[in-house]
């Protein structure tokens, strides 16, 4: 039974004559999904047909498979064209294995319409299939174009001499092809198979594929260079926006940190007002001490005038009752300084208990 997290470390897996179908398909897919290792990928020998286009989807968006084999199925017409589809956008697998299924010309017209916009197979394999001298014809419209292919196999199908012909001039044209093998299992010919020998051999090819062969080396030279070009590139661009987010960071600490100071400037501030304050109110408890004090002498009755008890004040007594009046002033404005907060919180508990001084005897008003 395969399990996920069993494979998913693995470069290669080999799941070759399991009989397995296309439900079954389900963690390769998700591998080839999620797998980040994963190069050589061996299904043959399976009753695998890729006609519903799951593992053929997930195959189109993979990018790190290099080999598939899928040799021994059963694909036919409708698995071609969601492995072409797949092949078409898939620019990292280089080498295919499709031998023993049911590939016949429409199938190989298919695949070789993949290969005229493929640029990464490398290695071909479709021996034992149903390929005729149509399907011949279309790979060999391919192959004339596609200068990445090296190594196809074509032996044990159905190609006679007027199907190999295309492909030999299509070899004339096309130097970086170094096997062509369709001699076994099909009826070419002898002309075609000493027109076939002779190509093979000749020197110009030879040198023409040796500068072919230096020329794509130059360039995966120039790749890699223009890769770590790129590397370097993003690196000091993170490298950059890091000590960016750096000193923003260090300056909401610089800005926290100044607001940590401006609190305890204020703090002291307010303890500062706070001793004003207490140093004021103990001024201006002393003030009102002085100012409000009223006499206490109580006022009398002469009891000896005629007047049948009227009150009579003496001059000390109306300069009490003056007193008492300025007193009355007085405690409203001290209302007003409470209520602006220009006074001790120690003063505005005397004045709400009607007595004044601090520890002393307290004087009722």
């Amino acid at each position: 039974m395969m399990e996920f997290d069993n494979l998913i470390n693995a470069t290669k897996i080999n799941l070759s004559c399991k009989n397995l179908r296309d439900d079954d398909l389900a963690v390769i897919i998700a591998l080839l999904q999620e797998s980040k290792v994963l190069q050589e990928l061996w299904l043959g020998g399976n009753r695998i047909n890729l006609a519903d286009g799951k593992f053929t989807d997930a195959l189109a968006n993979n990018r790190t498979l290099r080999v598939l084999v899928l040799g021994k199925n059963q694909i036919e017409t409708e698995g071609m064209k969601q492995l072409a589809n797949a092949l078409k956008v898939n620019q990292t697998l280089q080498g295919i294995h499709l031998r023993n299924n049911q590939i016949n010309d429409e199938g190989a017209k298919i695949f070789a319409g993949a290969l005229m916009i493929n640029k990464s197979l490398q290695v071909i394999n479709l021996r034992f299939n149903k390929i005729g001298n149509d399907g011949a014809t279309s790979l060999a419209a391919s192959i004339r174009e596609n200068k990445i292919l090296s190594q196809i196999d074509l032996r044990c199908n159905e190609i006679s001499a007027s199907g190999a012909k295309p492909l030999a001039d299509a070899l004339e044209m096309n130097h970086t092809i170094e096997i062509l093998d369709l001699e076994e299992g099909n009826r070419i010919g002898k002309l075609m198979r000493v027109r076939f020998e002779t190509i093979f051999r000749d020197p110009r090819r030879k040198a023409k594929q040796l500068e072919m062969i230096i020329a794509l080396k130059d360039w995966m030279m120039a790749a890699k260079e223009e890769e770590i070009e790129t590397l370097t590139f993003e690196n000091a661009r993170l490298k950059s926006r890091a000590a960016s987010q750096g000193e923003k960071i260090a300056s909401l600490e610089s800005n926290l940190g100044d607001d940590s100071d401006s609190e305890e400037e204020e703090q002291n501030d307010t303890d500062v007002d706070g001793y004003d304050s207490e140093k004021t109110g103990s001024v201006s408890n002393k003030r009102c001490r002085h100012r409000l004090a009223v006499d206490n002498n109580d006022i009398t009755n002469d009891g000896g005038d005629d007047s049948g008890g009227v009150i009579d004040l003496t001059n000390q007594q109306q300069h009490s009752a003056h007193h008492g009046l300025h007193w009355k002033r007085r405690f409203e404005e001290l209302a007003f300084v409470v209520e602006s907060n220009r006074i001790s919180k120690s003063m505005v508990s005397n004045i709400r208990n009607g007595s004044f001084g601090h520890g002393s005897k307290r004087k009722k008003v």
